[in-house]
């Protein structure tokens, strides 16, 4: 496996694994035509594409025969970074590539001289807080609005 900056001729693979996550994760919590609403907007590639715009986004991929996850960050202002998603395709979470994805964006935190990186996280995606719970992020208290309606979003922070 390989991680490497992403470009905007990623945008179509990191779509897709945004795509396919979101639907393992959460169809059965919020039910699959929510799901698809979201993902059609969040992910739709022009979409994704535009993200490359913004010259404070950042964006890794992992490959293994193609495109196998994805994350984002951004700095933020007083010592603090943000990562704003962290996706593995379902059948190649437990690989290790979810922890690759982290190690980049927190070493570009540290090189870019944050003390911290935050996220959130929808408090229904137990298995992701418990990710970044063996990573050593904290729960420090919940996002006051939520990004999908009828959720709350726990917001985590890790010393870096």
């Amino acid at each position: 496996m390989d991680v490497r900056p992403a470009t905007p001729d990623d945008a179509e693979a990191i779509a897709r694994v945004g795509t396919e996550t979101w639907h393992d994760t959460y169809d059965d919590v919020m039910g699959r035509g929510t799901v698809t609403d979201l993902t059609d907007e969040w992910y739709d590639p022009e979409a994704v594409r535009d993200y490359f715009d913004d010259d404070g986004f950042a964006a890794y991929v992992a490959e293994a025969d193609g495109v196998v996850g994805y994350a984002y960050s951004r700095a933020g202002e007083d010592g603090l970074w943000h990562l704003p998603a962290v996706y593995v395709l379902p059948e190649r979470q437990g690989e290790g590539i979810g922890a690759a994805l982290a190690d980049r964006v927190e070493a570009d935190a540290r090189a870019a001289g944050a003390d911290r990186v935050r996220l959130v996280v929808l408090e229904a995606n137990e298995a992701a807080r418990a990710f970044y719970e063996a990573r050593g992020y904290r729960a420090t208290g919940e996002r006051e609005e939520s990004v999908v309606e009828g959720t709350t979003e726990a917001v985590y922070e890790l010393e870096v």
